[in-house]
């Protein structure tokens, strides 16, 4: 008998296409929504909203790259279903995997690997392959919300492959709703993931217990998607995106985590959900996530003021002494009749005739990915 594993969705395939339209939202533009509030979003943007070479491969039914959602951000895929270079979707769950990763991590790129047909099924072999092949071309985090209770081996070898390749593997738990092994989200190594709802509540589909990692927003709501459907996208194949989106957002940060640093990281920044059985840590936080990996928490702020000394006719800027300044920006500024004016930006300048009798200083701006922190040196006079 042929084995089969099958999406874990609890929605009809068509309502599957519009959680694409996710992928709309961003760092500066995205309506507040308890998917983003609860894995604390907003702030996490502040640092990262992801770059290009962040891959995360969905290995699934293909992806609609030509969605007005998705242009730009799917990179060529492969079919192994029908063994050829097109991974159009023919079904629409992976089209919404793909928008959901989008949405966590808006400038993260797209790798399609179809692995199941227009039912949502497919051969564990065939699984297996769009695994390493995603590996072997370039995915930072796969994305697997496929699954069964039993697996042969040539999946869990696939998986064990990607990860010594250093790529994150993100599985959903399984929508039977017991605590029962799943795979390919119970193989070791790999980060699974459970539904709960806005309240942190676990979803009554949603599969639990301590082999599960993390727990993740188990719906997509259609007014936050965009998509004009009035029911929800919901499994926890809707979960486990969110968490491969986080991982293109740390991978971006980071770009050489390995798989164990970032579940390390990853589970020492959750939320604890009410029922401690859902799953063995709680709700990812995205910005604890990137605390974790060393992002600083705030803009800069000083310590000791910038200084300006002279070295011969020419004036030197120090900066001063700041906590958690990635750069700085020095600017020259002359005193005339009580108002500063700019004269120029560099850590030296020379004094011209426009500043005898006048008073020069520094501005420094100091700055790091959560803002900037502006201040002045004590005023130094220009000698007639």
């Amino acid at each position: 008998m042929r084995l089969r594993a099958r999406a874990v969705l609890l929605v009809p395939p068509l309502l599957a296409a519009a959680a694409v339209s996710a992928a709309t939202a961003h760092a500066g533009s995205a309506a507040p929504t308890w998917q983003a509030s609860t894995l604390d979003l907003p702030l996490a943007w502040q640092v990262t909203s992801g770059r290009p070479t962040a891959v995360v491969a969905v290995v699934d039914s293909g992806v609609q790259a030509d969605h007005p959602a998705l242009q730009g951000r799917v990179l060529p895929g492969h079919d192994f279903v029908n063994g050829d270079t097109d991974a159009s979707d023919d079904n629409g769950h992976g089209t919404a995997i793909a928008g959901i990763v989008a949405s966590v991590c808006p400038d993260c790129r797209i790798l399609p690997v179809k692995v199941l047909d227009a039912n949502r099924t497919g051969d564990w072999a065939t699984i297996a392959a769009g695994v390493r092949w995603a590996a072997d071309s370039g995915a930072e985090v796969i994305n697997l919300s496929v699954g069964a209770p039993r697996a042969p081996d040539v999946v869990g070898d696939a998986v064990a492959y990607a990860l010594s390749k250093g790529v994150i593997v993100v599985a959903a738990a399984g929508n039977d709703g017991v605590d029962e092994s799943f795979y390919p989200a119970r193989y070791p190594g790999v980060v699974s993931v459970a539904g709960v709802d806005e309240n942190g509540v676990r979803s009554s589909w949603s599969n639990f217990g301590s082999g599960v990692t993390v727990a993740a927003p188990g719906c997509a709501t259609a007014p936050w998607l965009r998509g004009g459907y009035e029911q929800d996208f919901c499994g926890t194949s809707t979960a486990a995106p969110f968490v491969a989106g986080l991982a293109g957002l740390a991978r971006a940060y980071e770009p050489t985590l390995t798989p164990s640093a970032f579940a390390a990281a990853l589970t020492a920044s959750t939320t604890p959900v009410a029922d401690p059985s859902t799953a063995a840590f709680g709700v990812p936080d995205a910005n604890r996530l990137l605390l974790a990996l060393g992002a600083p928490s705030a803009a800069p702020t000083e310590s000791a003021p910038p200084t300006v000394t002279a070295a011969g006719r020419r004036l030197v800027a120090r900066v001063g002494s700041w906590h958690g300044a990635a750069s700085y920006r020095i600017e020259w500024q002359r005193s005339a009749g009580g108002t500063w004016t700019d004269v120029t930006a560099g850590s030296a300048y020379t004094p011209g005739r426009a500043d005898a009798g006048r008073r020069l200083r520094v501005l420094v701006t100091a700055a790091n990915v959560r803002g900037s922190t502006t201040a002045a040196s004590a005023s130094v006079r220009v000698a007639r």
